[in-house]
């Protein structure tokens, strides 16, 4: 039986802060997770649909560039993926995981809820450390990302993954273009 919830870290974790997806999957594996799929991916477009699809959750972990950058900054966002002409974020990969995301709603292949953990980058050369900023960012994530997954699969918990339960840190809360954003931690 498939688990009704995936948590999908993408990126590359030789490329610096790009690795933050997979940086979360490996903490939330040592944290162990029952019965919830964890999968790295480097975003490719099908390959994301096929993890999330048919899915109560999917969670996906990702790196930004944003303008102006604030590293270690992280954004939560809530499906509707918002139709907009410009961008103040971009993926750090060559394929946009906002295009998974907007082919998956035309196919009808979108799990129930899809909240995405977007968190700025500094760094994306090549190496095999997150920046300290990412890192500190890729530990508050990992326990986000862990409470809501648990909120998700024990009838107990809080059933709405877009109202999770806190951790610490402090959030803020803005609605954006039917978008509920967040931020975390000691950045605006």
């Amino acid at each position: 039986m498939r688990p009704d919830v995936v948590i999908i870290g993408v990126g590359n974790p030789y490329r610096r802060d790009d690795g933050i997806g997979p940086a979360v999957i490996h903490r939330l594996r040592a944290a162990g997770l029952p019965g919830v799929t964890l999968a790295e991916s480097d975003g490719e477009t099908g390959a994301l649909i096929l993890l999330w699809q048919r899915r109560r959750l999917a969670i996906l972990i990702d790196a930004i560039h944003a303008d102006p950058p604030h590293p270690g900054r992280i954004h939560r966002l809530v499906t509707p993926w918002p139709q907009t002409g410009s961008r103040t974020a971009a993926s750090t990969h060559a394929t946009d995981p906002g295009e998974a995301i907007t082919l998956g709603a035309v196919l009808g292949r979108l799990p129930e809820q899809l909240v995405v953990y977007a968190v700025e980058a500094s760094d994306t050369g090549f190496g095999a450390h997150l920046s300290p900023e990412v890192a500190a960012a890729a530990d508050l994530v990992a326990e986000q990302v862990a409470a809501e997954a648990r909120a998700v699969i024990q009838p107990s918990g809080t059933k709405d993954p877009a109202r999770p339960p806190p951790v610490r840190g402090q959030w803020r809360r803005s609605q954006t273009r039917g978008i509920n954003e967040h931020c975390l931690a000691g950045r605006p």
